[in-house]
């Protein structure tokens, strides 16, 4: 092999390294959900945990993504006391091609009981981006929820036009969440 091989050889080497590198980036941060992914410790919590204690209730989100894939809902946790949810939402900005929505447009979020038909307003708390992903972290106030529960979030992406994600479905129990030392020294509990 000629000098010209070698160098031919090294160039498509080079190029096959840097398309593996990308590609594995890529995946990493498709799966990257750790933005807004803990607890936030806000006036309702620090109300509920003024008495030195209070239960989280929490459960494993099953669904990577919403059933259309505009979104991906993470982060679930709920406090029976003052009857808030908190999650995160992440989407890919190419969703605004896909929805005709200007780029910059915010949607509206929601919680939504499908078996009671109740709805809650999200609140926004947090936002964040990154390469092509926007965050939010959602507080949602005045739940009510059992372990019959679906609570599923709602992403209105325009009038008439939502996408949704099943965050606990019926079947599925709450489970106790043991809150961080960090959250704990917030709220004073």
């Amino acid at each position: 092999m000629g000098k010209t091989g070698k160098i031919i050889k090294t160039a498509a080497l080079t190029i096959l390294f840097v398309v593996i590198v990308m590609f594995v980036l890529r995946c990493c941060m498709a799966a990257d959900k750790s933005r807004f992914s803990g607890l936030e410790a806000t006036d309702a919590m620090k109300r509920a945990w003024a008495d030195g204690e209070s239960e989280i209730l929490t459960c494993r989100v099953e669904a990577e993504l919403a059933a259309d894939g505009y979104f991906s809902a993470y982060g679930f946790y709920y406090n029976p006391e003052s009857g808030e949810v908190q999650f995160a939402v992440r989407w890919n900005r190419s969703v605004y091609r896909y929805t005709d929505m200007p780029a910059g447009h915010e949607f509206v979020f929601r919680l939504r009981d499908e078996a009671t038909g109740e709805e809650w307003p999200a609140a926004v708390i947090g936002t964040d981006s990154m390469s092509v992903y926007s965050y939010r972290k959602l507080v949602v106030e005045g739940v009510h929820a059992d372990d019959a529960s679906q609570l599923t979030a709602v992403m209105e992406l325009r009038d008439g036009f939502e996408s949704v994600q099943v965050l606990k479905h019926a079947e599925q129990v709450f489970v106790p969440y043991k809150p961080k030392k960090s959250f704990l020294a917030e709220v004073g509990g």
